[in-house]
């Protein structure tokens, strides 16, 4: 699995462009205008809508929209490097490294049934707390809940969690 840098990278970009859109810095009415794409031998060509935003809480929800599913990316990106690294799901969940593999599956099950609206969907054997690495999540009651970033200790959270893993050689050493 070669595509965790990538995917990291992705939800840093989504990041800033949110941050970018919150603080006015994206040109909405040159954004939101018609473009056209055409394949290099121009046997195809794809015309994007103008006018797709209704006002600007569209426009910022659209951002938000994208961190969302960046942020999903990199989840279900990060369980799978566990995976393609060769670690199973551990049962039962002893060790910090244990801990960090059931959390990344878990986080990545919330975003893998509904990315656009990612809900926790936690079987009882993971609803627990996590520790390992200086972190702490406690899912023992999210199972059913909306996914939200505050849950998990914000946004930064995944980066953190990330870092164990590479450092603790959980998603190979091929992908970091």
């Amino acid at each position: 699995m070669h595509y965790l840098p990538t995917a990291f990278a992705q939800l840093f970009f989504s990041w800033k462009l949110y941050h970018y859109a919150l603080e006015g810095k994206i040109d909405r009415e040159g954004l939101d205008s018609e473009i056209t794409f055409k394949s290099e031998d121009q046997s195809q060509i794809f015309v994007l809508p103008a006018r797709i935003f209704d006002n600007e809480n569209d426009f910022i929800l659209a951002f938000e929209n994208n961190l969302t599913i960046a942020f999903g990316a990199a989840a279900i990106t990060l369980d799978r490097a566990r995976y393609e690294a060769g670690y199973d799901l551990p049962n039962p969940i002893r060790s910090e490294n244990d801990q960090c593999i059931a959390l990344c599956y878990q986080i990545r099950c919330a975003f893998a049934h509904d990315i656009a609206e990612p809900r926790w969907k936690i079987k009882e054997r993971y609803r627990r707390t996590y520790e390992f690495g200086g972190i702490q999540i406690d899912l023992t009651n999210l199972d059913g809940a909306v996914f939200g970033y505050h849950q998990i200790g914000g946004p930064g959270r995944l980066i953190a969690i990330k870092d164990y893993a590479v450092v603790n050689d959980l998603v190979g050493k091929r992908v970091r």
